[in-house]
């Protein structure tokens, strides 16, 4: 009869544990779905690319006094707080943009090419600059972005650099690490265009 009602007792916490677990979201023995937000923004705490599960490495609100344009993701193989291991780092990596503002996507792209165009050595613009016009054109072409839209710049090392909106992919892979590279510079780079997006998107983890 003791051992009865050790049981029953046994089965009963067993049975509010599990009850308060689902009502938490999590599962005991299992990994609970995780995200992060900024701004009202959320993103999943990993991506699959490639085969591999990347890590999201941190969040970067871009914007001017109190226009907030997009915040941004970065995934990454292993976290990092270094920029320079950023850039260096092989394998898949991708930047989500969440947009948070009514703009043509060549606002975008001006953002993108006159970065590069100030910032990288000249012989860096010469190598990469018909492919560098070749993403322009694709991001040019996404047209109206609005509140909500996503974008994502995936680098993967067997295609290039792959745009998306939405989930869907846009035009054709531009190839070349070094044309992703450069676009990555903007954001974590030594001249990123916004200092504290830059200091978000490299916590080294979230």
């Amino acid at each position: 009869m003791l051992n009865f009602s050790w049981r029953l007792r046994a089965t009963r916490h067993l049975a509010c544990t599990a009850l308060l677990a689902l009502v938490a979201g999590t599962w005991v023995g299992a990994s609970p779905a995780m995200a992060a937000s900024l701004e009202g923004q959320t993103f999943e705490d990993t991506a699959v690319l490639s085969d591999r599960t990347l890590r999201l490495n941190g969040l970067g609100l871009r914007g001017v006094a109190w226009i907030k344009a997009f915040v941004a993701g970065l995934y990454l193989a292993a976290p990092t707080k270094d920029s320079a291991q950023v850039l260096s780092m092989p394998g898949p990596k991708r930047l989500r943009l969440k947009i948070m503002l009514d703009a043509p996507s060549n606002e975008l792209t001006k953002s993108l090419t006159s970065r590069i165009a100030r910032h990288e050595p000249e012989p860096v613009q010469a190598q990469i600059g018909a492919r560098l016009q070749t993403l322009a054109s694709l991001i040019d072409g996404l047209g109206e972005l609005k509140v909500g839209d996503t974008v994502d710049l995936d680098f993967q090392p067997d295609r290039g650099t792959v745009l998306r909106l939405n989930e869907k992919p846009i035009g054709q892979p531009v190839a070349g690490d070094d044309l992703y590279r450069a676009v990555l510079k903007i954001f974590v780079g030594e001249h990123p265009a916004d200092k504290r997006m830059k200091e978000g998107l490299l916590r080294g983890g979230v």
